[in-house]
């Protein structure tokens, strides 16, 4: 008797280590999706933003423990000169493909980060939506990204090329 009620004893520390070990993940953001060091803001902020002040979104699909955005994050985001590119250039938005966090669309829906992912038929991450200052959707890219690449996009976008050319006109020019 006294065996059981010491596994019982045993059982209940393990879960509340356990509980506290996953609640400070959680809390202390041990745990990041996005990038480092860029403003990113949830998907309803940053619409309305870039709808305020007239500048073409970023949009970045991403999730929890998806390797090739970690690959991006460290080989990619950590780029001075592109972090100063997106930061001062766009406004960004970050979506988690597996998260429950709710968002509200520019219709007033109300939605989950994942059900947008999904309805977007976003089918692996990371997946990057550069969109015009008028909220138009320009193009996609999937999968990791070089920095000349993401370079590449911003001045397609930032330069207005998108109004008199394709995307894969101006990078066959350059």
């Amino acid at each position: 008797m006294a065996q059981a009620s010491g596994n019982s004893v045993l059982k209940s520390v393990i879960l509340a280590a356990l509980t506290a070990g996953l609640v400070g993940l959680s809390v202390s953001g041990a745990v990041q999706a996005s990038p480092e060091n860029y403003p990113f803001l949830s998907l309803t902020r940053a619409m309305q933003e870039s709808a305020q002040k007239n500048r073409p979104m970023f949009l970045y699909f991403g999730r929890h423990g998806c390797s090739t955005c970690l690959k991006m994050h460290a080989e990619v985001f950590t780029d001075p000169g592109l972090r100063k590119t997106l930061s001062e250039n766009f406004v960004l938005a970050y979506v988690d493909t597996e998260s429950a966090k709710r968002i509200r669309l520019p219709s007033g829906e109300r939605t989950t980060e994942m059900q947008f992912a999904a309805r977007s038929r976003i089918l692996g991450t990371p997946t990057f939506v550069y969109f015009s200052a008028g909220q138009q959707p320009l193009f996609t890219r999937v999968g990791f990204q070089t920095i000349g690449q993401m370079q590449a996009y911003s001045d397609f976008v930032l330069g207005g090329h998108y109004r008199d050319t394709t995307l894969q006109q101006f990078l066959g020019a350059r």
